[in-house]
């Protein structure tokens, strides 16, 4: 039987573990015969988009896969001595374990193991050049290539699982309201709350909070909000369940590696909070997505701002992400100002918003599926 070895370590909350479950998910419906592995070092949170799975289980069989506790090294150090891995999937670059090098790296051990290194999700240049580049262990007989998700046909493109293009292509009821998904990092929402008051005098609003660290900072100034504005807070919910709901609504501020593939995919009008990084670094990435997307100005400089931290200097390479945006509000007032009246802006000319989204998904999704990609290269 063929033998497949998956690492995830989990750092941004659900997005590394909801990219590795999906692609669990779709590796199995692409090759079923498939013995997956998976090492997990936060079950926990893995529990909470996998309905059924248990998180006080150092080993169980979950949808017919075997997930291994990574902590537990006793357990993981018999299971994999016992029986070596061939393949190993290490997904984001993660440190792998200190009992797996103890194993694959063991003066005695001389099994062949390819190791593919599966990189965070980026629309930047230099995925292209990486994507399937050879790199190097410390042994011989241990192998590893590169692997990129993208949105080029020289990338690996986007996981696309069954589950989540039966939601994409579901027919849907019309609804009066306009429906927002807020799913964001903690940020003063004053603006936000501000935009949909003036936006919601023309058209009720749904805003929907997922759960998560953003909520807070939300929930606290929503009392603020206008009765044309109802909010509902959403519970975690399994992954099957949220991509359902992502493509329901007509637009949506997503974050995380996982949410913000599957925004890509709907079509729908989004902007795109990206994990903060030293030196603003993260506003060069968002760049590299907004040059191959192409929305409208507003909708361009609002995610610019909406990203930008001004308590951090720009240094280095990330201040060419700015290049080209100019009059950058240099207070928290002003930026507030600024945001609001773009969001308005954007809201009341959604409708126009949608074309650029529409074109980047069908793009994308000509591009195949990252799972059949990955798997030709395995086996």
């Amino acid at each position: 039987m063929k033998d497949l070895m998956i690492l995830c370590d989990v750092i941004d909350n659900y997005g590394d573990i909801g990219f590795v479950y999906r692609l669990c998910r779709r590796i199995s419906e692409v090759d079923p015969s498939l013995n997956l592995r998976i090492v997990v070092n936060n079950l926990k949170t893995f529990s909470s988009i996998a309905e059924g799975l248990d998180a006080e289980k150092n080993f169980q069989i979950y949808c017919g896969w075997k997930i291994f506790n990574w902590n537990d090294r006793e357990l993981c150090t018999k299971e994999f001595s016992e029986n070596p891995p061939e393949k190993i999937l290490q997904c984001f670059q993660c440190v792998r374990p200190a009992w797996l090098e103890d194993i694959i790296f063991s003066p005695d051990f001389k099994n062949e193991i390819q190791i593919v290194n599966v990189e965070y999700l980026t629309a930047e240049e230099w995925a292209d050049d990486f994507h399937l580049l050879k790199g190097a262990t410390r042994s011989s007989n241990v192998k590893k290539i590169n692997f990129m998700p993208g949105f080029t046909e020289k990338t690996g493109g986007l996981i696309l699982d069954n589950d989540f293009m039966t939601s994409l292509n579901k027919k849907r009821d019309e609804h009066e309201s306009l429906r927002i998904l807020l799913f964001s990092y903690p940020k003063n929402f004053l603006f936000f709350v501000k935009a949909l008051n003036i936006f919601s005098k023309t058209k009720k609003v749904e805003l929907f909070v997922a759960n998560g660290v953003g909520k807070k900072s939300f929930m606290e100034l929503s009392h603020l909000l206008n009765e044309n504005c109802a909010v509902y807070e959403l519970p975690y919910l399994p992954q099957i369940k949220w991509d359902d709901f992502l493509c329901s609504v007509d637009f949506a501020l997503i974050r995380g590696e996982d949410s913000f593939s599957r925004a890509v995919l709907t079509g729908k009008p989004f902007v795109w909070n990206i994990y903060e990084q030293d030196e603003q670094y993260h506003l060069v990435k968002l760049e590299a997505f907004l040059r191959r997307l192409k929305p409208s100005k507003e909708l361009e400089r609002f995610s610019f701002l909406y990203n930008r931290n001004l308590e951090t200097e720009l240094c280095g390479e990330a201040a060419t992400a700015l290049c080209g945006i100019e009059n950058f509000p240099q207070t928290e007032e002003k930026l507030q100002e600024e945001l609001e009246n773009l969001l308005v802006k954007i809201l009341e000319d959604l409708e126009n918003q949608k074309e650029p989204f529409e074109k980047f998904a069908k793009q994308t999704l000509a591009l195949g599926d990252m799972a059949e990609k990955l798997l030709k290269i395995l086996y």
